[in-house]
């Protein structure tokens, strides 16, 4: 008993010293913000994961109440400050990721969760200029071929009457194209029954659980240690799909005998000097087809509610579509496509309400302290930026919450672009922002152009985020978007 009173003594002693350093020794010490966040993880670790994803909008609060720089953890601060933002996160810094925020995605062999500068740098040129807009251009027309098969569904709903969710339907897109162009095969997500409703409802446990797993790091190694048996029954079957598809070039031999594909590109003596290839392979594959899916399948899905719940809008966009008299066939002239204007326009708006990323992202500049106003933060403190927290500022966006495209038709568009961050900002923009731009023109022009498309009761509450884990996420029992579809 004696043992265990000394040993509990002990801990609290130890916890209420923490306490004390972080509140009043730390060097942030003098950051403003909550002194319950400044003091222990549990305060985030409340919202993010009690609450599942709601800490981003916590975050927006503590603004509001202390101003533009907040300390939002013992470790960590945030800043909303777009033209700040635009300058410390630029290209041309050398800064590193968070590797406790980061660690959950991909795992340590992805370069979306690589931590350091120079090895992301490493990583990221094995396949940089395969993601390229001029190679990605040549993938177009496998683009159509996934949005024409959509076309048919959407067919076929028309014909017989039916309400489509086109969540799923533009996250089966996403998927199928993602996967087509980084794996050897298409995962062919628009051939499932359920449109990939099971795929669909294991990517948002696949976030909650990398987000759970971010204050519970032990739970990661221990579901890598999981016997195959028992690990392969909790997959979905698109993922276990996934890894069959991995599989056939997990060795570098067999990489010559599959198709070119985008993890061809990892096969490099640099990217396999250490750790184990095929963990590599899996890693990676699970990065972008994750990434790829949610986020592009999101901004489609958004940008398409707000073209229906304004006539005018939609009137405008299909009447440059008929003009245009683009070709939407294999031979698709995609950069005329990208020079539509009100397409651009209505696209934009799109990725401003998507936001991209739906959580903040944290950087380290572990080689130079940084001076925000009379704030000096030390060198090796992460700082961290939200997008959608740039996105709805109406001093940037006036009628931030309006779906209003006509404004990247103003003159000063341009210098609203540096304020819009959908793929992030600086050296770890997402690589595959060409891929994703493609989809989004493909989709949405050929979409508007065959269909005559209604809302189906579905309000803005179904689709705006609610939870913010990575990815954004609406609310559980959201239907996504429902719609009922005619010929055109």
């Amino acid at each position: 008993m004696f043992i265990f009173v000394l040993l509990f003594g002990g801990v609290a002693l130890w916890q209420a010293g923490t306490v004390i350093y972080h509140l009043w020794f730390s060097s942030l010490a003098k950051i403003p913000g909550s002194k319950l966040a400044a003091s222990t993880l549990l305060y985030e670790f409340y919202y993010e994961v009690i609450c599942s994803g709601k800490y981003t909008r916590q975050i927006e609060r503590m603004h509001e109440k202390y101003g533009p720089i907040v300390r939002i953890s013992p470790y960590e601060v945030h800043i909303k400050d777009a033209d700040f933002c635009v300058e410390a996160f630029s290209s041309v810094k050398k800064l590193d990721k968070y590797g406790w925020w980061y660690r959950v995605f991909g795992g340590p062999g992805a370069t979306v969760s690589t931590e350091h500068h120079d090895v992301h740098k490493s990583r990221r040129a094995t396949f940089k200029n395969f993601l390229s807009p001029v190679v990605v251009r040549d993938f177009v027309p496998t683009i159509v071929e996934k949005v024409k098969q959509a076309g048919l569904i959407m067919s076929h709903h028309a014909h017989m009457g039916k309400p489509l969710c086109m969540s799923n339907l533009y996250r089966c897109i996403a998927a199928d194209t993602v996967s087509a162009y980084a794996l050897p095969a298409s995962l062919n997500m628009l051939d499932s029954d359920d449109l990939g409703e099971e795929f669909q409802s294991g990517l948002r446990l696949f976030f909650e659980a990398a987000t759970t797993m971010r204050f519970l790091g032990f739970l990661q190694p221990l579901m890598m240690m999981m016997p195959d048996l028992i690990f392969k029954r909790l997959l979905t079957g698109p993922a276990r799909s996934l890894i069959k598809l991995i599989r056939t070039i997990q060795k570098p031999a067999d990489i010559e005998k599959s198709r070119p594909c985008l993890l061809d590109r990892i096969k490099t003596n640099n990217y396999r000097e250490n750790g184990d290839f095929r963990e590599r392979l899996l890693q990676e594959a699970e990065q972008f087809i994750v990434a790829g899916t949610e986020t592009t399948g999101y901004a489609l899905s958004v940008t398409t509610f707000y073209i229906l719940q304004n006539a005018d809008i939609q009137k405008m966009l299909r009447q440059e579509l008929i003009d245009a008299e683009i070709s939407l066939n294999d031979d698709i002239d995609i950069i005329s496509l990208q020079n539509l204007s009100y397409l651009s326009a209505v696209i934009t708006e799109g990725l401003r309400f998507a936001h991209g990323v739906g959580s903040r992202l944290p950087r380290v500049n572990k080689s130079s302290d940084v001076q925000y106003h009379q704030w000096r933060i030390p060198a090796g403190v992460p700082i961290s930026m939200t997008s959608r927290l740039h996105h709805e500022d109406p001093q940037l966006f006036p009628e931030p919450l309006t779906f209003r495209p006509d404004r990247w038709l103003q003159p000063d568009s341009k210098r609203l672009r540096k304020y819009l961050s959908p793929f992030g900002l600086g050296s770890r923009i997402c690589p595959g922002m060409h891929l994703a731009f493609y989809e989004i023109y493909i989709a949405i022009a050929y979409i508007f152009t065959h269909f005559d498309v209604d809302n189906n009761g579905t309000t803005k509450d179904d689709l705006i985020s609610a939870h913010d884990l990575g990815a954004p996420f609406p609310k559980r029992d959201s239907k996504g978007l429902q719609v009922t579809l005619q010929l055109r």
